[in-house]
Order: C-alpha cells, then sequence, then structure tokens
C-alpha cells in the first residue's frame, strides 16, 4: 500500500487490513487521464458493487482519492452539502473537501495522494478526514465506517 495512505490510516489510528478500499472503475491504468473516456461508463459499471459494500458495511465515510473519483461518488450518493474543507499551506493551495448526504454517509475529495505528499503537513488531509469520521460516524472509526 502506498506509503502516504498508510500515513493517514495511522494518523487515524485504523488498521490498514481493516479498512475496504478499491477502485471506482475496476480497470488497470497508470494514471486516471488514461481512461478519462471512458471512466463514466466503467464507473457506472461497477457501482452496484460499491453500492453494495456501502450498504452491507455500513460505511459512514467514503475518501475519494482525487477530483474525478470524488465526484463521481458524491453524484452517486447525493453527497452535496459541503461540510469543511482543508486547503494546502503551500503555493498551490489545493483544497480536499467533504461533503454529506441526506442519509449522512461522508464524501472525502482529497488530492490525490500520487500527485500531493500527505506525509507533509502542509498537505496532509488527515484532520479533515478525522473530523469528517466524528460527523459521521459518532464514534472511533472502524472497517465498518470508512473506506476508500
Amino acid at each position: 500500500m502506498q506509503p502516504r495512505v498508510l500515513h493517514l490510516l495511522r494518523e487515524l489510528d485504523l488498521e490498514p487490513r481493516k479498512v475496504p478500499a478499491s477502485n471506482v472503475a475496476f480497470v488497470r491504468s497508470a494514471r486516471g487521464k488514461d481512461i478519462k473516456g471512458c471512466f463514466r461508463e466503467l464507473a457506472k459499471l461497477c457501482w452496484p458493487f460499491h453500492q453494495a459494500v456501502i450498504e452491507l458495511l455500513g460505511v459512514r465515510v467514503v475518501l475519494c482519492l482525487g477530483k474525478d473519483s470524488g465526484s463521481w461518488v458524491r453524484e452517486q450518493l447525493d453527497a452535496n452539502d459541503l461540510v469543511d474543507q482543508f486547503v494546502e499551506v503551500n503555493n498551490r493551495r489545493w483544497t480536499s473537501t467533504s461533503y454529506k448526504n441526506s442519509n449522512g454517509i461522508g464524501v472525502v475529495v482529497a488530492t490525490h495522494p500520487s500527485i500531493a505528499d500527505w506525509t507533509t503537513p502542509a498537505t496532509d488531509p488527515s484532520l479533515l478526514v478525522q473530523r469528517m469520521l466524528a460527523i459521521g460516524c459518532h464514534a472511533a472509526p472502524t472497517h465498518d465506517s470508512f473506506a476508500f
């Protein structure tokens, strides 16, 4: 697992083997731009699986790595209420955001860890995710409450 994701899970005091994780579209590509033209079609085909996992595990917060997956998941879960944001403390000033739907499921859209070094305080979205978990779960996060 990527060191930056492991950093985030450590910051959240979560065991990596107990956190469900998946790509939105089950296709292998070096970068998201490689499947940009067919992303929505592929994601639509894969969504029933994700929906079942969210429902069966009772996931309350979904962490999305990057804007493309984040927009898709927000759309599918109807998570449109902006809850919080984290703006990088650097010259880029990229923003990670969190949203909630009417059922209380949260979606965090974070800068992708392949391009933002989450291990440095200036770009670490851990507190944003932690705040969303506190809002969405009312208890310590477990594999049943968090997925990415």
